[in-house]
């Protein structure tokens, strides 16, 4: 079977469309919120010396960790109340869908904490195996909300099951949209940056960078969820679809 990228993303649109308002709410407390607070409350360091940036960016992580990992397990449990939204049945409220996600949370931390090592080694090795295992793990998060696989190792190796034969096409696809994701993202901080420290200061100014930042952010990974789970549907033809049901 041959992916189609043109239909996978038709199919991204239709989800984002169909349940646009409650994904909006959900992406808003749980992606958007705690992106604006770490990086109000926890700004990195800025570094002058390029020598020095490695060992001032462990420093910032060794003394924030804590505060790090609980706005990441907050991110989770929105994504995987998004993913509900789309896998779950026709008429989920934004009450179930955050309940689905704290109830899936440690399979979802745990498989993608897995995960994030295996790809974190294969960057190390030469960066191809990395962006290959990026792909076979594409529709991980769909798979642990979609078929409730609440054993981690089991989601993984579903994963890379449902995604044989495809890992290649899908990482090339995932980095597509990343690298369009990441541009435009660069331009909006940029283009804030120099607008809002020049009309608003540079304290209020870099408040209102933060925010733009933060919300740009919490697009784009609604938009990768609703991507993933796209990919999860296209690889799984027979899955449940809220929306088309």
């Amino acid at each position: 079977m041959k992916l189609s990228y043109s239909a996978i993303w038709d199919d991204t649109t239709a989800l984002l469309r169909a349940h646009a308002s409650l994904v909006a709410a959900l992406a808003g407390v749980f992606l958007f919120l705690p992106a604006l607070v770490v990086a109000y409350l926890l700004p990195q360091p800025v570094v002058t010396d390029p020598s020095r940036a490695l060992d001032a960016l462990v420093g910032f992580y060794q003394a924030n960790w804590p505060w790090l990992l609980l706005a990441q397990l907050v991110r989770m449990v929105g994504a995987a109340a998004i993913l509900q939204l789309v896998f779950g049945p026709r008429g989920t409220s934004v009450a179930g869908a955050i309940v689905t996600g704290l109830l899936l949370l440690p399979s979802y931390f745990a498989a993608h904490f897995l995960a994030e090592i295996g790809m974190g080694i294969g960057f190390l090795l030469l960066i191809v195996p990395g962006v290959y295992l990026m792909g076979r793990f594409a529709p991980l998060g769909a798979v642990i909300v979609a078929e409730r696989r609440r054993n981690p190792i089991d989601a993984l190796t579903r994963s890379f099951a449902l995604s044989a034969g495809h890992g290649w096409s899908l990482a090339g696809l995932v980095l597509l949209v990343a690298i369009a994701a990441g541009i435009t993202m660069g331009v909006a901080h940029a283009v804030s940056g120099i607008l809002f420290v020049l009309v608003a200061g540079k304290a209020f100014g870099t408040l209102l960078v933060q925010i733009v930042d933060a919300a740009a952010g919490a697009a784009f990974t609604t938009l990768f969820l609703l991507l993933y789970a796209a990919i999860y549907r296209a690889l799984s033809p027979s899955a449940s679809a809220a929306v088309f049901e």
